[in-house]
């Protein structure tokens, strides 16, 4: 509450004492000026009288002929009343003189000169009233303009302090309507916290009547706590000092409120004489906020933790246990295996739910104490306390388990695994991101041995980590520094033995590991990205090359390998199209091999952007079949040219009745689908034979030749058509590379 300054007693200058005062003042300062003013304008008479009676007598002398005794009378009663109007001797003493020598002439010159005599003592006074009038009129006019403005002033002052005493009315009346119909709680309370006002809005916020609540004690509608925070407040709050405050309130039907305000101590001020407490509810906004803090920790789809909060807890979790080394941390790393299909066949929203799915198995696993998060996409991670390694790889195996039940949505079943990495934290040997790290780096590990495993970290596996994490550096320079290289193995007719096109093989020529095959380092590409400025290369290089093998009389194709992150790039036709306009490489030379499982990962996309292509004249091969989901109804829909039989199938044809059945079923239904079958692995003649015999068109495999450099492309090209296939020479004829 603010503090306001009230007038007490009469306005100043309207007491009755002096008033009187001013108006005796006034009066006799008007009387004084009036008799000034009478005594300047009398003051001349005297000389008027004189000049009356010397004029008298200067023309009673100037009639007389001679001075006879009656004319010396008149005279001598003329001097008389002269000296009787106030003329003094000395005056009268020339005149005097000539009466006595009773001489006319001088008598009359005498007179005469009495009278200028006294006609310039008149114009001295009227010269003196002159200034007199002027000065008095000056005084007066100064006087009068100093007691107008001092009446001004007062009356000004007397004008502010009524103004005054509106607005402070007012504003009384103002503060009074606030406080009684605002809506935040206005409370006076003593040092005992029994209320002496409470203001109506406690109906609202309180359920209670501010009249009701008058004359009860604050720190009944308090938590025990808050009350003793209060008491601290009086105690300690200074007069005129004010505090923030937030409580925990009782309402009328029970519930707990939250609420805040400003406490301020005018216990001094004799209008208020207490604690003022102003409040008001915010019980939804601190609900609010506690919302706003859960979702900025926890994941909102799960209701995890999130990775923040994760690794504050496993920070902390390690600061705490510096002190007792014997109580160790595990961090698990669980990962989703191939979760990306669920996302891509049957969408995202089915994927969230079986995301939200597992997290509430983890939850329901996990111990208490344990922290449990959702780290983003389809990894999770669980901090376990006080726990050893093997107590960390059985609550892992069971997730293993746990994750792996049935999960059935919509109708459709979910074939969901999980992989999980431990690593254990030794406090003050390790930090919260080092033990992060391991852990998944054991992810790494357990997802190298095959879905739904459990491994932990060891240093063996931190240098692989390196390895691996070197190799990706390496990577990356040797993509843009041209140290990759394509080896090209040709596909021969199988009736003729004429080589009819090529397959482009990358490899990488690393400076200090040497020729590395794509097993070596593909499967990293496709794990960062890299993949696509891989096959991009390769795209590009292999058309130029193809190009140029057009001037032999074959006109070889050329076949590229095709990746899933390629081909769903929204630029990929117009990637291809500028491969060919770039190198001149006419398009039905192009093949662009891709697998089953690459194009079931986005039938809706993919299938449009390979019709394009094959409306623009490119070939398109599905590679490895048999090895995928190998199911009619998708190779029906799929846009394709060319059938790539696995060499999982070739191996068994001359040696397993039943093998070398399923591979002719194959091979028969690429005959009635109109398709052109390539069988890949061919290494033996037998292989070889019992293909021409079920009419398979085209082979391919080390029989004929291993992968070659463009050298050795353009010599198996000078050969002659009989002198492939069947020799052992032949077999390692320009082999650059065992692979």
């Amino acid at each position: 509450m603010g503090r306001t300054r009230k007038i007490d007693g009469p306005v100043p200058g309207t007491s009755p004492v002096r008033v009187a005062i001013t108006l005796v003042f006034t009066v006799g300062l008007v009387l004084a000026e009036f008799a000034l003013l009478v005594g300047v304008y009398t003051r001349d008479e005297p000389v008027q009288r004189q000049r009356l009676v010397q004029a008298s007598l200067e023309q009673r002398i100037n009639d007389a002929s001679a001075l006879g005794p009656d004319v010396l009378a008149q005279v001598e009663r003329d001097l008389q009343r002269l000296s009787d109007e106030g003329l003094s001797v000395r005056d009268l003493a020339g005149l005097r003189t000539a009466v006595d020598a009773q001489n006319l002439d001088v008598m009359s010159a005498q007179a005469r000169t009495l009278g200028i005599r006294l006609a310039d003592r008149q114009r001295s006074l009227d010269r003196q009233a002159k200034l007199l009038y002027g000065t008095l009129l000056v005084i007066v006019s100064i006087g009068w303009f100093a007691w107008f403005r001092r009446l001004v002033q007062r009356h000004r002052t007397l004008q502010q302090a009524v103004t005054e005493q509106e607005a402070l009315t007012a504003s009384e009346q103002r503060l009074l309507a606030l406080v009684q119909n605002g809506t935040d709680v206005v409370m006076v309370f003593d040092l005992d916290t029994r209320t002496s006002f409470v203001s109506p809005s406690a109906q609202a916020v309180l359920g209670v009547t501010g009249e009701k609540l008058t004359g009860t004690r604050l720190s009944a509608l308090l938590q025990p706590e808050d009350v003793n925070r209060l008491v601290h407040l009086l105690a300690t709050l200074r007069a005129g000092e004010d505090a923030a405050v937030k409580f925990w309130m009782r309402h009328a039907d029970g519930r707990l409120l939250v609420v805040e305000g400003m406490l301020t101590n005018l216990l001094s001020e004799s209008v208020v004489g207490g604690f003022v407490l102003t409040f008001r509810d915010v019980t939804e906004r601190h609900a609010l906020a506690e919302r706003l803090t859960h979702q900025a920790f926890h994941d909102s789809l799960t209701g995890l933790a999130n990775r923040q909060l994760f690794a504050d807890r496993l920070s902390h979790a390690l600061v705490r246990r510096v002190d007792r080394p014997d109580r160790s941390l595990v961090v698990l790393f669980l990962d989703l295996d191939d979760f990306k299909q669920i996302n891509d066949r049957l969408g995202h929203g089915t994927g969230d739910k079986v995301l939200e799915l597992v997290g509430r198995r983890i939850r329901s696993i996990v111990r208490a104490g344990d922290t449990a998060a959702r780290l983003g996409g389809d990894e999770f991670a669980i901090l376990m306390e006080s726990a050893s390694l093997e107590q960390a790889r059985e609550l892992a195996e069971r997730l293993v388990e746990l994750v792996a039940e049935p999960i059935v949505i919509e109708g459709n079943r979910m074939p969901v695994t999980a992989s999980v990495g431990l690593a254990e934290a030794v406090p003050g040997e390790i930090s919260s991101e080092e033990a992060l790290r391991n852990a998944d780096v054991a992810l790494y590990s357990a997802k190298e041995r095959g879905k739904a495993t459990v491994a932990a970290y060891d240093t063996h596996l931190h240098a692989e980590a390196l390895d691996r994490l070197e190799l990706r550096s390496d990577l990356q320079r040797g993509i843009f520094q041209n140290e990759l290289v394509l080896h090209y193995q040709p596909t021969v007719e199988l009736e003729t033995g004429k080589i009819v096109g090529f397959e482009a093989l990358v490899r990488w020529q690393h400076p200090i590991r040497g020729l590395l095959s794509p097993a070596a380092f593909v499967p990293m590409a496709e794990e960062t990205g890299l993949v696509v400025q891989l096959n991009t290369w390769v795209l590009f290089q292999a058309c130029r090359f193809a190009a140029v093998l057009q001037s032999d009389w074959r006109h070889p194709t050329m076949a590229v390998n095709i990746s899933a992150q390629q081909l769903v790039r929204a630029d990929f036709v117009e990637q291809v199209s500028r491969a060919l306009a770039e190198s001149g490489l006419a398009p039905d030379r192009l093949t662009l091999e891709i697998t089953e499982s690459v194009v079931l990962q986005d039938l809706e996309d993919v299938i449009p952007r390979l019709s394009q292509l094959r409306t623009r004249g490119v070939r398109v091969a599905v590679d490895d079949f048999g090895t995928g989901y190998s199911s009619l109804a998708y190779l029906t829909e799929l846009p394709i040219d060319v059938l790539k039989v696995d060499k999982s199938f070739i191996d068994r044809v001359a040696s397993d009745a039943q093998g070398a059945s399923v591979t002719e079923a194959i091979i028969a239904m690429s005959h009635t689908m109109n398709l052109s079958t390539v069988a890949e692995g061919v290494e033996v003649a037998e292989q070889a034979a019992w293909l021409r015999q079920v009419r398979c068109p085209i082979g391919q495999g080390y029989y004929w030749s291993r992968p070659v450099d463009e050298e050795g492309v353009h010599e198996l090209l000078a050969r002659p058509t009989n002198e492939l296939g069947g020799s052992a020479d032949l077999v390692s004829y320009r082999t650059v590379a065992p692979f």
